[in-house]
């Protein structure tokens, strides 16, 4: 693709905080933007030069954002993989990566494929298949439309299945209960002549929720070097241009595949602070055609997400406790419901243990 100078415009597909931080990157350059959203007072709102209220898949609304727009780019992956299709090259992460990270069944056959180890996993799609299964515990996930924990239930024993009255017809897919030492995810960013990465993030979860995020990850250099190869190969296989991100287990004999997130990803939020080139600048500069940029790391940083319940007394304490070294990211969504994420704090030192020590009286009640 060539070099887009600015003004060129941006077209985004959703306004949530992560378009709203691609845009603030993309202004940052030079870059007018666009956006499509079905709310009006969405976070990317008050940034965009051009806004369509429309819901995601109204194709007259994309139609109207690719015409106005020198390239195309989605926050999210929920968006209409056909309708990106479509729009061909002006939308840079192309279509198949939503198609595979839409469908969790399809997304690790993908994996597996690469020869990315993986959780074992079995398709379900009937009740017989679910009581036919014999290795326990195990997590059952909807094949579509999970995220934060959302549409998955760990079920420990056939007896277990029952109580959590799984509905059919429905399409699932059943994962071995992982007994990992840690998670991470590493984001990179393809660009048309090469790859950038970021060391691999720590993440800790409560309830399927993102709470932390530590960079870098206190792993072994081959638990490293497993995990960005992995990341490479799919990028590559898929053809995408832009920020992805992919998620990993971490046991005793290595890596296994969790799920990828065409887009840039909440556990990646530390490098706006923490480096020199955050992911969303990264992703500006790939979808426009800028030649590779190899992000450095200034500071270690620990990224703590701030859920609607957290939001009042995170800023209570704003107001009383020593910032130094402290980022606080309010995304102005108009309401602040319970483990809907709200903004982030970000903490930078020059070591994990640092952080550590900066973080604690910022840490959220779980």
């Amino acid at each position: 693709m060539s070099r887009l100078i600015p003004p060129a415009m941006i077209g985004i597909i959703g306004g949530g905080q992560l378009g709203q931080m691609m845009a603030i990157s993309a202004k940052k350059s030079g870059y007018r933007i666009a956006v499509v959203d079905p709310d009006e007072n969405c976070p990317c709102a008050s940034l965009a030069d051009e806004f369509i209220c429309a819901k995601y898949d109204d194709e007259e609304a994309l139609n109207r954002l690719a015409k106005i727009s020198d390239v195309v780019t989605y926050e999210f992956e929920n968006a209409d993989a056909d309708l990106i299709r479509k729009y061909g090259a002006k939308v840079p992460q192309g279509h198949q990566a939503l198609r595979y990270s839409q469908h969790r069944l399809a997304e690790k056959d993908f994996a597996r494929s690469l020869g990315i180890p993986c959780p074992n996993y079995v398709s379900i799609q009937s009740e017989n298949d679910l009581h036919a299964l014999e290795d326990f515990p195990i997590v059952l996930k909807t094949c579509r439309f999970g995220y934060d924990g959302k549409g998955q239930w760990l079920i420990l024993s056939k007896a277990d299945i029952e109580k959590h009255r799984i509905s059919f017809p429905n399409d699932y897919i059943a994962e071995s209960f992982v007994a990992f030492t840690k998670e991470i995810s590493v984001v990179c960013c393809r660009f048309n002549d090469g790859i950038a990465v970021y060391e691999p993030f720590e993440n800790r979860h409560a309830q399927g929720i993102l709470r932390e995020a530590t960079h870098p990850a206190s792993v072994s250099s081959e638990i490293k070097t497993q995990a960005i190869e992995a990341t490479q190969k799919i990028v590559e296989e898929l053809d995408y241009i832009g920020v992805l991100a992919v998620e990993y287990f971490v046991t005793d004999d290595g890596i296994l595949f969790n799920e990828m997130a065409p887009r840039p990803h909440n556990s990646a939020h530390g490098t706006i602070e923490g480096c020199d080139y955050s992911q969303f600048d990264l992703h500006v500069a790939a979808i426009t055609g800028q030649a590779m940029i190899q992000p450095k790391t200034r500071f270690n940083s620990k990224m703590i997400n701030l859920l609607g319940q957290d939001v009042e007394e995170a800023q209570m304490k704003w107001n009383r406790l020593d910032k130094q070294n402290v980022f606080m990211h309010l995304y102005g969504k108009p309401e602040a419901r319970v483990n809907r994420k709200m903004g982030h704090i970000t903490v930078i030192a020059r070591s994990n243990e640092a952080l550590e020590e900066i973080a604690k009286p910022w840490r959220t009640k779980e």
